[in-house]
C-alpha cells in the first residue's frame, strides 16, 4: 500500500513538473487523453509497441483495407503506407464499435515532408479556385484548414501526417467493397468536409439523413477509441501528434516517423 501511494505521488510530481517526456527519453508515458467534445477522460499508456513503424497493407484484417490515396492521384510515387502500430491497434478496437457489415478503408497515414509540400501548394491552388476574389493571406488560412503546412528537416514543428499518428480513412461496406457515402470525396475543401455539417445544417434530406448518421456513427467509434476527430474533415483523426496534443492539452508523443528521412531505408 505505501508502495503504491509513492508510486502514484512520484507520478503527480512528475505531471506537475512536466517531466514526464517521450519515449525517446522513457520506457512509456502515462497521458490522461480527453475524448473530443464528450470529454471523457481515459488513461493510456503508449508502451515501446505503439511506437514502431508498421506497413499497413501487412497488417490483415478482414474489414481493414488500404487505399493509397496520394499514390492513386500522383503525389507520391510510394504505394506503401506506413504508420504507427498504435494506430492500427485502435483500429481493431474501433471495429468492435461499428456494425459487422462496415469495414475500414485507408486513404493515408504516414507523409513524407516532399508530399506534404505538393499537397499545401495543390490546396491552396484549390481554394484560389473557389474563393478567387480573396487575398493571399486569407488563401493560406483557408488551406490551412484542410492541409497543414508542411514541416522542415530539424525544425520543432511536426505536421500530423509527419508523425504517423494522423489517419484518414472512410467506411465501406464489407459485403460489396464500395465506399459508404459520407457526403464529399476525399479531400473536399467545403463546408460539407467539416465534421459536424450535416449535424448543424437545419433541414436535411433523407439522404442527408443518412450521411449524418453514418459520420456520427464512424466520429463516435473513432473518439471512443482513443482517437481525436478534426473539425474540418470528417475522415481524418490523430492520436499522440500534434492536433492530439492540442485537444487533450497534454504534450505530444510523436515525432517524425522517420526522423530526418523521408522514407525508410
Amino acid at each position: 500500500m505505501i508502495f503504491k501511494f509513492v508510486q502514484i505521488l512520484i507520478i503527480i510530481l512528475l505531471i506537475g513538473s512536466g517531466e514526464i517526456l517521450s519515449m525517446s527519453k522513457r520506457k512509456c508515458v502515462l497521458f490522461d487523453e480527453i475524448t473530443p467534445r464528450g470529454k471523457k477522460h481515459m488513461i493510456t499508456t503508449f508502451s515501446p509497441s505503439d511506437f514502431e513503424v508498421i506497413e499497413f497493407g501487412e497488417m490483415k484484417h478482414e474489414r481493414i483495407r488500404v487505399r493509397p490515396m496520394y499514390h492513386e492521384l500522383g503525389f507520391s510515387d510510394r504505394s506503401k503506407i506506413y504508420g504507427r502500430r498504435i494506430i492500427f491497434d485502435r483500429l481493431v478496437i474501433a471495429l468492435e464499435h461499428l456494425p459487422k457489415e462496415y469495414g475500414l478503408q485507408i486513404w493515408d497515414v504516414y507523409r513524407p515532408r516532399a508530399v506534404q509540400r505538393k499537397l499545401f501548394e495543390w490546396m491552396k491552388g484549390q481554394i484560389r479556385k473557389t474563393q478567387p476574389d480573396i487575398t493571399e493571406d486569407k488563401v493560406y488560412d483557408e488551406a490551412r484548414k484542410y492541409m497543414s503546412p508542411p514541416s522542415k528537416v530539424g525544425e520543432k514543428y511536426c505536421a500530423p501526417h509527419l508523425s504517423g499518428g494522423a489517419i484518414d480513412l472512410t467506411l465501406f461496406d464489407v459485403k460489396s467493397g464500395k465506399e459508404l457515402n459520407m457526403g464529399t470525396v476525399f479531400d473536399d475543401c467545403t463546408e460539407c468536409a467539416h465534421r459536424n455539417y450535416f449535424e448543424d445544417k437545419k433541414k436535411l434530406t433523407s439522404e442527408e439523413i443518412s450521411i449524418r448518421d453514418r459520420r456520427r456513427l464512424f466520429t463516435k467509434a473513432m473518439e471512443t477509441t482513443g482517437f481525436a476527430s478534426y473539425q474540418y474533415e470528417w475522415w481524418h483523426f490523430d492520436i499522440g501528434n500534434i492536433f492530439w496534443s492540442r485537444q487533450t492539452e497534454k504534450p505530444e508523443v510523436f515525432g517524425p516517423l522517420f526522423g530526418d528521412r523521408e522514407w525508410p531505408e
